[in-house]
Order: structure tokens, then sequence, then C-alpha cells
């Protein structure tokens, strides 16, 4: 009985040693809380069309959702606080006596002292969240439905808190004195998201054929390596999904409810493993680096190692050229020195210590070495590894520029996300019993074939080798595969096959004509997603207009389009000019605006749709109709100097770029005659883009703008000359 009393008196006690702690806890609470719900609802009453959803919606479905991303990052700063605060007396020898002198058990000390620090979070928490209900149910925005968001809300907070907490107290345990332990802290909130970072920037750096694809189409966890740090749950736990399907769209302002029981195993786990440190930590570890020599070599190579990458990529980041492979290992080698010879200082708390274990020191370099060597000669066969057929289940293909349709899709009422046709693909796209598409995989992987980037003005005067190289890569684009195996598994590659390679434009085509290819490269194609749309906006040459459709006009129109899709060929879209496009637009709104977004991406309409064509018509807009020169003003065009290619490392291929002459050559065009022979021998930039890539059909020289007698007809088209018709009074 006097041993449980006083293990709640060491509570209380530890609430009146450390009572500013839980009074800041409580401020910062209500900055991130109280006040920054009333902002959001003081933006409401002053401007109630600013959102589509009502502030009941934002309340459950944000504030109570979503907005418990941004409370995290606060209760991760708040954990840190408690658990060093809590645990510093773990560094001073003084103290370690005067408590564990005490008649409690030293079980019971550490779980007094544990138990205090989570109560200094979670009332101060709860408190706001209650006044937060408080001024929701006073405003009239508290609905029945918001009690749940509301318990899941403080439910994630606690959740989060103990298990950043928890690493906060075994770093503390591990270590003898405070700068170290929020070091220590700080690595290990971060490690596994720190080691997935660095596989990216490693992968991506050495390995040709290394692509990611995620919500956002940057670096994402995707489950490559475990997440056994806070800060690599706490980010799987409010990632975005991948927003591929209307399923995964609804849950856009979610966060995962079956990972955080992952999250609650893990801060159970590490609150056993923070009080096994604490039992067998002993006593004379105070005031020195580490408290577990055992522990020493470990984290010293989980530290030297990665860090001397980052240190390698730091270096390459501010060189002029990004992809230099002296600067990184520059970088590598000093990072590695350099952490090595701080980490045995900070050990030590000695200069001499610099020269101690030089056998740790060899077999970390080593490591170091054999990691490069490993990613620098793909030792692992990344880049020419392709999958067997028998393991696959289906494969999903996209290819570079090559009809490029978007999706939009729609999340709720709180806006759409966007996704690059890439993307798309990966996630709709089912190709089976095509051999073309292993095919051209593994002649993509033998080949390895790699763009080599040069730069632009130190190479126009170079050798002829040097232009006969680049023009050669002209005809280089990527082609992504996505392997879904028969486990469920997902890996993706991104090859690089050569056009004037007609083997490999055979099997392209091949995989272009099949039907399941087109479907999946197609959002309006998907029968899942059942679209009303609100504009249909159609463009020829020189003309755009939208058109009303009911719903079954709409109907009848994709069924026809698609129709003559399906019958388009590889041939057609690479060397064939489209009349005009048609885009099919979803309403939403925006900042209290209502704008037209683009769900399908501009659809090309090729000379070959002749009943699409005649439909459009039929519905109001010509796609054949083209200006005659009595509707123009004047044609400016004007002409622009030498063209050459050069590589491009932040594009997909290799572009050309126009040398401007010193004084542009500008000519304006009024003739009747010579504007009607500019009119029948140029295309506007939207058509030319769709086939730029991959035909030869337009003389680059010349830019040329229009403008027509009516200023309803001007459009931002800009236009280029198709090869072999420019008129011969152009200069």
């Amino acid at each position: 009985m006097i041993s449980k009393n006083l293990f709640f008196k060491l509570i209380k006690q530890d609430f009146k040693k450390r009572i500013w702690c839980p009074i800041l806890i409580f401020v910062i609470c209500f900055l991130g809380l109280e006040v920054r719900m009333l902002m959001n609802m003081e933006g409401f009453i002053r401007n109630p069309s600013a959102r589509p959803y009502d502030i009941a919606t934002y309340i459950r479905e944000y504030f109570f959702g979503r907005e418990a991303l941004i409370m995290s990052i606060m209760v991760c700063l708040v954990a840190f606080l408690c658990g060093i605060s809590g645990y510093a007396y773990l560094h001073s020898k003084v103290q370690i006596d005067l408590y564990h002198s005490l008649p409690v058990s030293k079980s019971q000390f550490f779980w007094a002292r544990y138990l205090s620090g989570i109560l200094q979070f979670f009332i101060p928490f709860v408190i706001n969240v209650v006044v937060c209900v408080g001024i929701a149910v006073g405003r009239k925005a508290f609905v029945s439905e918001t009690i749940p968001a509301v318990l899941s809300f403080l439910g994630i907070g606690l959740v989060i808190f103990v298990l950043t907490y928890s690493v906060t107290v075994i770093a503390t345990g591990l270590t003898g004195n405070i700068i170290i332990s929020i070091l220590g802290t700080g690595v290990l909130f971060a490690y596994s998201t720190g080691i997935e970072l660095l596989i990216y920037l490693m992968s991506a750096r050495f390995f040709d054929t290394y692509t990611v694809y995620n919500s956002r189409g940057h670096f994402a966890l995707n489950g490559k390596v475990w997440c056994f740090s806070p800060l690599s749950m706490i980010i799987k736990l409010f990632a975005s999904p991948n927003n591929t399907t209307m399923e995964d769209a609804q849950k856009f302002f979610k966060y995962d409810t079956l990972y955080v029981w992952v999250l609650v195993a893990s801060a159970v786990l590490y609150s056993l493993l923070a009080y096994v440190i604490f039992i067998k930590r002993a006593s004379e570890a105070a005031g020195k680096s580490i408290a577990f020599r055992v522990a020493e070599p470990i984290i010293k190579t989980m530290v030297a190692i990665p860090t001397a990458f980052f240190v390698g990529f730091f270096f390459c980041s501010i060189s002029y050229n990004t992809d230099t492979d002296e600067w990184f290992l520059f970088g590598v080698i000093f990072g590695f020195l350099i952490v090595c010879i701080l980490m045995e200082i900070i050990y030590r708390m000695d200069l001499r210590g610099v020269l101690m274990h030089k056998k740790q020191f060899l077999f970390n370099a080593i490591c170091t070495a054999l990691i490069f060597v490993v990613f620098q000669y793909d030792m692992i066969g990344f880049d020419t590894y392709v999958p067997s057929d028998d393991q696959l289940q289906s494969c999903a293909v996209s290819i570079t520029d090559l009809m490029l349709l978007r999706q939009n899709i729609q999340v709720n009422d709180f806006g759409s996300h966007y996704l690059s046709p890439s993307q798309y693909r990966m996630a709709n796209m089912e190709l089976q019993g095509n051999p073309s598409v292993m095919e051209l995989a593994r002649k993509a992987a033998k080949e390895q074939l790699t763009y080599q980037y040069f730069d632009y003005y130190e190479g126009i005067e170079k050798s002829p080798e040097y232009i006969e190289t680049l023009e050669r890569q002209e005809n280089y684009r990527y082609i992504e595969f996505g392997f879904k195996f028969l486990n469920g598994k997902t890996i993706y590659r991104r090859y690089t096959i050569d056009l004037a390679d007609a083997d490999a434009v055979r099997l392209l085509s091949d995989i272009f004509n099949d039907y399941n290819y087109k479907v999946g490269s197609t959002p309006v194609f998907n029968d899942d997603w059942k679209i009303a749309f609100d504009a249909i906006i159609c463009e020829n040459n020189f003309i755009a207009s939208d058109i009303t459709l009911t719903p079954e006009r709409q109907s009848r129109l994709m069924e026809t389009y698609q129709k003559e899709y399906m019958k388009l060929s590889l041939d057609v879209v690479m060397h064939t000019l489209p009349v005009g496009t048609v885009d099919f637009r979803v309403r939403s709104r925006s900042d209290g605006r209502i704008i037209y977004s683009s769900y399908s991406g501009d659809m090309c309409i090729y000379p070959q749709f002749t009943e699409t064509i005649a439909l459009i018509k039929e519905y109001g807009f010509d796609m054949l109709e083209n200006p005659t020169a009595e509707d123009v003003d004047f044609i400016q065009v004007r002409k622009e100097g030498a063209v050459f290619p050069y590589s491009d490392p932040y594009g997909s291929q290799i572009q050309m770029a126009n040398i401007l002459e010193e004084e542009s050559k500008q000519y304006k065009y009024t003739n009747k005659e010579q504007i009607q022979q500019i009119l029948d021998s140029i295309v506007c930039d939207k058509l030319y883009w769709q086939v730029n890539d991959y035909a030869d059909l337009f003389d680059k020289r010349y830019s040329i703008e229009i403008r027509f007698n009516k200023n309803d007809q001007d459009t931002d088209n800009a236009y280029k000359f198709i090869k072999g018709q420019i008129p011969s009074f152009v200069n």
C-alpha cells in the first residue's frame, strides 16, 4: 500500500516539478486548435461561397479528420519535450542516486515518470479539443456524425504521442548527456524515412530504368523499407492514397484507420523497450556519451554510412553539373571521414579518440565502398531484370508523350487530384496474353539504351560525332512498365527504346493495337468512372468552342469516338496530323469561383474519325471548318535562327533549340492571297505537340501568329509551318 501511494505521489510531484510543461502544452494546443478553428470559421462567415462544402462538413471531415496530420507535428514536438525533460535526470549521477534511494522499485519509478509525461500531454490536449467541440456547437457546426471523428482525433493524437515519447525515452536511456540524447532522438525518430529516401536517391541516380509512382509523382514511402521509425509510420498513416480509382479518391481527406493498429502495437513495443533499457541501464552511465558500449559500433555504422552518401548528394546538388560522379564521390569520402571523426570525438570526449577503433573505421569504409560499387556497376542486375511470364498476372505500359491524355479525379466536394498519363496507366491498365509486351521489355533491358546528356553551349562547335550522337538520340523514347505479380506485388521499370529500330516499332505497334492498352490509357473509356461532364470543348486548327450535350448525346459521342479510336494504328498516331481535339470537362469551385477543369485532356480527332467528325458537326461544331483570308486582318511570321539539337537533362528526350539571331526577322502579311496560302500551310501548336515528338512534319524555324478581323475569333495559339508546304514568298 505504501508503495502504491508513493507511486501516485511520484506522479503528483513530477506534475508539480514540471508544471511549466503542461502549461506550455496547453498554450501550444490552444494555438493549434481553438485559434486555428476560429480563423477558418471566420472565413466561412465572411465568404460562405468560397468553399463547395458547409462549415459542419469542414469540422467533421477536415478539422477532425485531415487536421490530425497538422496536429501530429505539434504532438511530436511536445513528445520530445516531455521525454527529454522527464528523463534528463539519467544524465546526472546526483539525481540518479537521489531518485533511486526512494522506497519504490525501479520499475514503479519508471512507470510513474512515464505515465506522468503522458498525462502532462493528454489532459491539456483533451481540454482544448472539448473547447473546440463547444465552439462548433455554439456555431451550429457540430452534428452527431462528428462525434466518432472527435474520438478518433483524440485517439490518433494519443497514439502518436506515446510512440514518439517512447522513442525519446529510449534515446535518453541509451545516452549519457542531453546533447547526444537530442541527436539520438532525431536519428531514431526519422531513421527508416532517411534510409528509404537514400535508397530512392541512389536508385534514381545509378539505375537507368528506375521509376516511382505515387499520388504526387515524387518520392513517397513505398513499403520497400520497414517503417520502424515514428516519422515513417506517421507519414504512412496520413499518406494520400494513390487516387487512381474513385474509391481511393473518396479517401483523400482520411487517414488509414487500419494502419492505426500498427502504430498502437509499435507504441506498446517501444514502451516496453524503453522500460527494458531503463531497467538494464547502469547508474554509472550518467555523464558518458553512451550507456551501452555494445551498441556503440552498431550506431556508428548506422549513422556513418548513410550520412556519407547524403553528403555526396549535397555536393552534387551545389555543383554545376548535378550528374557529376567526381563531386559525388568526393562528398561521400569527405562526409564519411568527417562523420567518423566527429563520432569518435563525441564518444571519447577527447580529440585523441580520433585514432581509436581503426578496425571499425576500416569496416565501415569497406561497407561504404561496396555499396557504392554495387550501385555504380549495377551488380544486383536492376537495369537488366525482367520478370518471367509465369510470374506475372498482368502488365501496364505507358509510352512517353504518346496520346497525352490525363486524368483529373474529383475528390468529394473538396477539389480534384491530377494524375499524369503514366500514373493513370500504371494503375488502370491490365495487359494479358500479348507476347509483344514482354518481348519489348526484354529487348529494351538487353540493349540498355540510355540518354547521354551534354552541355549544349559547349557542344555546338564540337566534333561531328557529338552532333551525330544527339541526332541519333532524337529517336529515343522512354517506355514505362508496371509488372504486376501473382503475389500482388508490383514493380516499375522505365526503359529506353529506339524508334529508328524497325523491330522495336513493330512490338510497340502490337502493344498500341491491344484493346486493353487503349482502354487502360484513356480515362473516359474506363467504365468505373460514371462522370456527367459539365462542358465539352471542341477545337480545330483555328477555332475553339464549347458544346452542351445531354447525357444521352455525351454517351453517343463517347461510344462513337471509342469505336473509331479502337481502330487507330500507331502509324497513324505517329505520322498523321489531327484535325482537332475534344476535351471533356467537369465543374468545380475554387476561391468562390466556378471553374471548368479538364477531365480527359485533349483527345485527338484524326481525319480517319469520319463518324466522330460528323457527329460533332451535328452537335454544333465543325472540325473541318477553317477561316478564309477574308476573316484575317494580318498574319505575322517570325523567322528564327539556326536550329540545333541538344539534350535536356530535365526532359524525357532530345529537344531542339532555336538560336535567335541578333535581330529577329519578323514579317507582316496583309495580302489576302498570301494570307490564304499561309492558312493552308500551318498547324496550331496544340495539334503540333501531339505528333511533334514522333514525326518530323514541321519546320521549326518559323513562329506564326494570326490576328482575326473579329476579336472573338482570336486564340492564344501559335502556329508552325508544315514541312514542304512553306509558301515561296516566305523568307
